[in-house]
């Protein structure tokens, strides 16, 4: 071809008959292909479903399968580019590979790792747990999305969130049911928010940044420590304070800065005319003005103390 394509490699990774060939079949199912496009499926172990020959043939699927891991080399992998020149790439790991021995292989230049999604049978996910932790350990380190099916109402979310938390504090959790009355519950905040002082984990700004802008009033004089930047800037004239973060919504150009409007003493010591920044732990205290209609008329935060320290190496905030 004579145009370089972008090719999205999608990795779904999970256990023998942990529906990983079900959600396959349901992108190929609910996306519309172009008669020109391939969409090229390496499947690392046979599951409990097959994908029937219909549906490849009308989203232009065709299943490479692997048997040994070993298969797995750059240069399978520009055979299969220079021979399908495919527009998508959706891979069903075996269940019992490293994640980290096959995600980490060079790709062609065309590729790129779009999507990691762990599935998980929850039915037998505590079983498993017990025998086979290192199996879950691999699968939430490497995965930003994963889906817990087949629950029921004795599923333990939270319990299970908890275990994700601890290996990857970034993945996005989800539970699926066929039960009509199945809830799936709110996560519980990373931090108890009916305390007085609340000190923020590194990792916790973004969980609490978002439960402030649904519920400023929560915060409202609560004193908060935690790490960010002490920020100051002129714009037409007139000098803004503010303390926060940088986030991540989705990907790596859709940066922002998560951050209220600041006030105090600390922001002194900076050059609002080159608009400074400068990293440390901030102690202060919220302050939430609602208007006659219940609606936030100002939220800000009143920092009483700046203590500038090395910034990390990654000091974006990823949210779940």
């Amino acid at each position: 071809m004579s145009e370089k394509q972008n090719v999205p490699v999608y990795y779904f990774l999970g256990l023998l008959e942990s529906g990983k060939t079900s959600v396959i079949i349901d992108f190929l199912a609910n996306n519309q292909f172009g008669k020109a496009e391939c969409n090229l499926i390496i499947m690392g172990e046979e599951g409990e479903e097959e994908i029937d020959e219909e549906l490849l043939a009308k989203s232009h699927a065709k299943i490479i399968t692997v048997e040994d891991i070993e298969e797995l080399t750059p240069e399978f992998y520009q055979e299969l580019q220079d021979k399908y020149h495919p527009s998508s790439i959706l891979f069903e790991a075996n269940g019992m590979w490293n994640a980290g021995d096959f995600m980490n292989i060079p790709m062609p230049e065309e590729w790129f790792d779009f999507q990691n999604v762990g599935l998980v049978n929850a039915e037998t996910f505590e079983v498993y747990q017990k025998n086979m932790k290192d199996r879950f350990v691999d699968l939430f380190r490497y995965c930003e999305l994963i889906i817990f099916n087949r629950c029921d109402h004795n599923t333990r979310q939270q319990d299970i969130r908890r275990n994700v938390r601890v290996v990857n504090r970034r993945a996005n959790v989800i539970f699926e049911s066929e039960l009509p009355d199945f809830v799936e519950e709110e996560p519980e905040l990373p931090f108890d928010n009916t305390k007085d002082v609340i000190d923020l984990d590194f990792d916790d700004y973004g969980a609490w940044f978002v439960d402030m802008q649904d519920h400023p009033e929560t915060y409202d004089k609560k004193r908060m420590i935690f790490d960010g930047y002490i920020c100051s800037a002129e714009k037409k004239g007139k000098v803004h304070y503010g303390v926060g973060r940088v986030g991540m919504a989705c990907c790596a150009e859709d940066m922002m800065f998560l951050g209220i409007a600041g006030a105090g003493a600390p922001f002194r010591q900076l050059n609002h005319k080159q608009n400074e920044r400068k990293w440390g732990q901030i102690t202060g205290v919220v302050h939430c003005k609602l208007g006659s209609d219940g609606e936030v008329e100002n939220l800000s935060f009143k920092v009483e103390e700046f203590k500038e320290k090395a910034k990390p190496q990654d000091t974006i905030v990823y949210f779940n």
